[in-house]
């Protein structure tokens, strides 16, 4: 299981900036008619000064901002502007779900007001969003809403026939910018790491490790790291990475790590290093870092004969 695991992991890196920008940047459009599109429709397309903004507010307390709207093409643009709630999906690997505004628990788009909703952008121009957020007293932790800004492409590539195009195809498109709201002073950042499982790799005679990680705070987290095997010398024998995670609190998510060459039989120290949030760098905020270490004993025969508990 845990090995499949790790395969999946990977498959899904692979597939991870795709599926991202089709969760983020969301093409509503027919199939058939994204095969009729050439290379330069996506250069055609309007773009956010912001894809993500991580505010930090103090409960009661009112924040002011703006985003722009760029527009890179010779015609002008007609845009819509409205919020939506979002999460992430149970995979854990930052793709996203979107829903209606103020359908979540930890959604802040009742908080938020903005202006325009409805925007025309020159060409080759930009056009500014003007926001505020109005926290609540009450408030505590994180908070999130996105921010989506919607347009029509009616304009299809070269190749495409002339009764094509008189059947008026329009491709709507909407780009998100993500909001993290927190609670300035309230916010809990709580992890649990625990059911560490290490097998051997039977594939490369390495090893798969696994832990379940929990969010059990009250704000997103997204981690991520690396892991050491140290020998009885207290030398680092080995060394891999572990995939990022995306949680919001109440999340489970499974951290996974291989190390592909065989281990000779012996007791070794494992070492888990966990940075606790590298998104939240863009707040001036260092991220915070955790370290969980464990016994394990290799047979002979490279197999995994003992893990210890996590500590």
């Amino acid at each position: 299981m845990l090995i499949s695991a790790v395969n999946g992991i990977i498959k899904q890196n692979k597939l991870m900036r795709k599926t991202f920008y089709s969760r983020v940047i969301l093409l509503s459009v027919l199939l058939f008619a994204l095969t009729l599109l050439g290379g330069a429709w996506a250069a055609s397309l309007p773009y956010i000064d912001r894809s993500k903004v991580r505010i930090f507010i103090k409960p009661g307390q009112k924040y002011f901002g703006e985003l722009f709207v760029e527009n890179p093409t010779a015609e002008s643009r007609s845009m819509i502007v409205y919020l939506e709630d979002w999460y992430y999906l149970p995979e854990n690997d930052g793709s996203k779900e979107f829903v209606p505004a103020g359908s979540r628990q930890n959604s802040c788009t009742n908080w938020m007001n903005f202006s325009p909703a409805e925007l025309r952008v020159p060409a080759f121009g930009k056009q500014r969003i003007s926001y505020s957020i109005d926290v609540p007293a009450n408030a505590s932790g994180g908070y999130y809403t996105a921010m989506f800004f919607e347009t029509s492409v009616a304009k299809l590539s070269e190749n495409v026939s002339s009764d094509e195009r008189g059947a008026g195809i329009d491709l709507k498109v909407r780009i998100a910018t993500l909001f993290y709201v927190e609670a300035e002073g309230t916010v809990n950042t709580q992890v649990n790491i625990d059911n560490l499982s290490v097998e051997k790799d039977f594939s490369t005679g390495g090893l798969v490790l696994g832990a379940d990680f929990r969010n059990e705070g009250n704000v997103d987290v997204t981690a991520g790291g690396d892991f050491y095997i140290i020998d009885s010398q207290g030398m680092i024998f080995a060394r891999g990475e572990l995939n990022d995670v995306y949680t919001f609190p109440g999340d489970q998510a499974q951290i996974l790590g291989r190390w592909k060459d065989s281990v000779p039989s012996g007791r070794y120290d494992l070492v888990i290093n966990l940075d606790l949030d590298r998104s939240k760098g863009e707040g001036g905020r260092r991220s915070p870092l955790i370290t969980r270490e464990a016994e394990i004993e290799i047979g002979r025969n490279t197999e995994v004969l003992r893990v210890g508990p996590l500590r």
